[in-house]
């Protein structure tokens, strides 16, 4: 028997095996799962009110205070909705949208647990969105973010 062609297997099974467990997802811990939830719900609302989403949804662990900047490509003459949502432990969130020189265009007037915007850039450009974790009872909370285009 070749020693060969059993080394080489023997490689390929272990590498095989590695790719599968990096592949294999992590469950979701609560906060997170209920973002997560709370953004599929902000899908299926945005549909039926005719946006599609236009981008991944993005969930993040947020110290208080910190900021989860999102560069997005945005065009002209179509209507963007933005939607960020934090888990029970979060208070208030605020959502900003800035240009590519980092003026802001946009800030939700309050800080809530679910923050809104719809905006309509007035060119194709860059934009950063922008969300705070404004106040968390824990040292961090989940937040999510879903950016949807009107169809």
């Amino acid at each position: 028997m070749k020693i060969k062609p059993l080394i080489f297997l023997t490689i390929a099974v272990l590498f095989s095996t590695v790719l599968n467990r990096a592949a294999t997802a992590r469950p979701l811990e609560q906060y997170e799962q209920e973002v997560n939830n709370q953004l599929q719900h902000a899908i299926k609302t945005a549909k039926d009110e005719g946006y599609q989403l236009s981008f991944p949804p993005n969930v993040t662990k947020l110290a208080r205070k910190a900021e989860a900047p999102k560069t997005v490509m945005l065009y002209p003459n179509r209507e963007y909705s933005f939607v960020a949502v934090c888990d029970r432990n979060c208070d208030q969130i605020r959502l900003a949208i800035k240009d590519k020189d980092g003026k802001s265009i946009m800030v939700t007037p309050t800080a809530d647990p679910v923050a809104v915007v719809t905006f309509k850039p007035p060119s194709e450009d860059r934009y950063q969105i922008t969300v705070r974790m404004e106040k968390c009872s824990l040292p961090s909370c989940y937040i999510g973010l879903g950016i949807f285009a009107k169809r």
